[in-house]
C-alpha cells in the first residue's frame, strides 16, 4: 500500500510540475511575441536601428556578389537600386552613418567593376556623383596560406582572422570534421546538458536538396564538400523560461565548431536557418532528424582554393557594442 501511495504521489508531483512548466512556457512565449511585435525591425522599418540593419543586409548582398566564385557582370541590378533608395532615404532622415557610408562604398565598387559595361546605370551614377568623396570598398583578395596564417596564433589574432568563405575547391576529410566536432564539444552549455548535435552531410544529392530548402547558397553551394547541420535537443530543456536555451547553447557550439574548422584549415560558410515551418519540417524529414531537435544553423565547408575573395563586412566599433551600467564610469 505504501509503495502504491508513493507512486501516486510521484505521479501527482510530476503532473503538477508539467502543468507549471506549460504555464511558464505560455507566459514566456506571450512575452516574446509582445516584444517582437513592438520592436522587431521587420515591423518598424522607420526606426534608425532597423533602417541601418536593412542597409547592412543590402550591402552584404552586393558584397557577396562581388566575391562569388563565378561572378557574372550585371548581377544584382535590383539589389543596387534598392540599396541606393535605402541609403538616400536613411541619410535624408538620420544623416550619414558608418553603415550607410560603407554601403555607398560597396555601390562604388560595383560601379567600378562595371566601368566598361555598355548598360547605362543613370540612377547609380547620379547617386555616386553626389558623393565624390567616396572610394570603392575593398573586398579582400587573399591567398590560402595568408587566410590561414593565424590559425595557430593567440586567440585575439586567431579569432579576427576567421572569415566566412564561399569558395571551395575540394573535399575535407571526415577525420577533420570529427576532430572539429570533438573540439566544439568543449563549448559551454547550461548545467552541462550539452544540447548540441551535428549532422554531417557528404552526399552531393542530399546537400543540394537541403540547400534547395534553405534557399541561400546560389552561386557557391554546389562547390561545398560537406554540410554540417547543428541542432539542439529540446529534451534537454527543463523549464518554460528556458525557451531560448536550445538556440543559445546551440549557437555557442556552432561558433566553437567554426573556430575549430578554421584552426584545422577548412574553409566554411555559416548559413542561417530562418525558414518557414514547412521548410523546417521538410529538412527534418530529409535528414531523418528527430522532431525533438531544433535546427539552429548550417555550416558549409570544404577545402579552400589557392586564391579567393572574401567580403569586407566591417565590424561595429566596440563603443557601439559595449554598454556599461553601474559602477565606475569607463575611461
Amino acid at each position: 500500500m505504501k509503495d502504491f501511495l508513493k507512486k501516486i504521489k510521484r505521479a501527482a508531483v510530476s503532473a503538477i510540475a508539467r502543468m507549471r512548466t506549460a504555464r511558464e512556457a505560455k507566459r514566456a512565449f506571450a512575452y516574446d511575441r509582445r516584444q517582437f511585435m513592438r520592436y522587431a525591425g521587420a515591423l518598424h522599418l522607420d526606426r534608425e536601428a532597423a533602417a541601418l540593419a536593412e542597409i547592412t543586409m543590402g550591402y552584404h548582398v552586393l558584397e557577396k556578389g562581388l566575391t562569388m566564385p563565378r561572378r557574372r557582370l550585371g548581377f544584382g541590378k535590383g539589389a543596387v537600386r534598392h540599396l541606393v533608395n535605402l541609403v538616400e532615404s536613411f541619410e535624408a532622415r538620420f544623416g550619414r552613418r558608418a553603415q550607410s557610408d560603407h554601403a555607398a562604398r560597396v555601390l562604388c565598387a560595383y560601379r567600378k567593376l562595371h566601368a566598361d559595361s555598355p548598360d547605362p546605370m543613370p540612377r547609380l551614377d547620379a547617386f555616386l556623383a553626389a558623393r565624390p568623396y567616396l572610394e570603392p570598398a575593398d573586398e579582400p583578395h587573399v591567398k590560402r596560406e595568408d587566410f590561414f596564417a593565424d590559425k595557430d596564433a593567440p586567440f585575439a589574432r586567431f579569432s579576427a582572422s576567421r572569415h566566412v568563405c564561399r569558395h571551395f575547391a575540394g573535399p575535407v576529410p571526415r577525420e577533420l570534421v570529427e576532430q572539429a566536432a570533438a573540439i566544439a564539444a568543449s563549448a559551454p552549455s547550461a548545467c552541462n546538458r550539452q544540447h548540441a548535435r551535428v549532422y554531417a552531410i557528404d552526399d552531393p544529392v542530399l546537400r543540394d536538396r537541403l540547400f534547395a530548402v534553405q534557399k541561400g547558397t546560389r552561386g557557391f553551394g554546389a562547390d561545398a564538400d560537406k554540410v554540417l547541420v547543428v541542432t539542439s535537443d529540446l529534451s534537454c530543456v527543463r523549464w518554460g523560461w528556458e525557451r531560448h536555451d536550445c538556440y543559445t547553447n546551440g549557437g555557442m557550439f556552432a561558433m566553437a565548431l567554426c573556430y575549430a574548422l578554421h584552426h584545422l584549415g577548412a574553409a566554411h560558410c555559416i548559413l542561417h536557418w530562418s525558414v518557414p515551418p514547412q521548410a523546417d519540417r521538410e529538412a527534418h524529414r530529409l535528414l531523418d532528424i528527430p522532431e525533438s531537435e531544433a535546427i539552429v544553423l548550417l555550416v558549409a565547408c570544404g577545402a579552400a582554393p589557392e586564391e579567393f575573395d572574401i567580403a569586407a563586412s566591417p565590424r561595429l566599433p566596440v563603443a557601439d557594442i559595449l554598454k556599461w551600467r553601474g559602477g565606475q564610469t569607463a575611461h
